[in-house]
């Protein structure tokens, strides 16, 4: 079996890179989310204050195909991507380490269930749960308590955008197989989950900042899982050596296989 990339000191450099840019981007997001009205000014062209109602909330659309429908097709997918990861844990799938392959399987597993963690402790509301868009409660900074007499909210981060978001550990967990299939997943997750985080945010279930926070999450506890379990991270290093023939004692070139036909024979084996 080759050597772990990840033991390599210079494959560091990339988790290290990565982790900068979680930490940039956690700054980022808190002073936008924090200390500017984006989230309630975009909540606000969504709002239609004649109605007193988000007035795409019930959408067939949105509500039937992008929330329930897309929530369903992702836990089927996620079951059959749990096989895949069962098989990478046994050796059998050479684009998939066993290190890797656990990595997927948690990620896919801890990141929603992360978020719904997360979305107890912070107690943020919904725009459509705030009086300024015909609910009842006040807008909260982040992690504040709830008013008495008030019941808690519980929609930061956005948990639907999670179930999409949670593909993105497979950024990280194929790149072992190379650029095109990272980059694969990577896109995969960003897409789902910014398509079913922006289906929530118009019909006023979240805000931006619950989605883009859902999609820090997912990415920082991807890479910290890879960290924490030494996955292969060397880019498309493993892949091609495990599908290298063996190597019999004592030559330095791979077996050839048995031809199917031999001459002087009628038959073929």
């Amino acid at each position: 079996m080759p050597q772990l990339a990840s033991h390599r000191p210079a494959s560091w450099r990339w988790p290290a890179a990565q982790a900068l840019l979680l930490l940039i981007g956690a700054a980022v997001l808190f002073l936008v989310s924090e200390h500017t009205r984006l989230d309630l000014e975009i909540a606000r062209r969504l709002y239609d204050p004649e109605l007193g109602r988000f007035p795409l909330r019930h959408q067939w659309l949105l509500d039937t195909v992008l929330y329930h429908g897309m929530k369903q097709a992702s836990s089927v997918a996620v079951a059959g991507a749990l096989y895949f990861c069962y098989l990478g844990w046994k050796g059998e799938l050479a684009w998939l380490p066993r290190r890797n392959a656990v990595l997927a399987a948690l990620g896919m597993l801890l990141i929603p269930l992360g978020t719904t963690l997360l979305k107890g402790l912070t107690h943020r509301y919904c725009p459509w749960d705030l009086a300024d868009f015909g609910g009842f409660a006040p807008y909260l900074p982040l992690f504040a308590a709830a008013p008495e007499g008030i019941k808690a909210g519980e929609c930061f981060p956005a948990g639907h955008a999670s179930a999409g978001y949670l593909w993105i550990v497979w950024g990280i967990a194929l790149r072992p197989a190379g650029a095109r299939l990272a980059r694969l997943g990577l896109l995969a997750g960003l897409g789902l989950g910014s398509l079913m985080g922006l289906a929530r945010m118009i019909q006023g279930a979240h805000f931006l900042s619950h989605t883009l926070w859902s999609l820090w999450f997912a990415w920082a506890l991807s890479l910290g899982l890879a960290i924490l379990l030494k996955a292969e991270l060397g880019l498309g290093r493993l892949a091609p050596q495990r599908l290298q023939p063996p190597t019999p004692a004592g030559t330095g070139r791979p077996t050839c296989r048995q031809p199917l036909f031999r001459p002087g024979s009628d038959s073929v084996n």
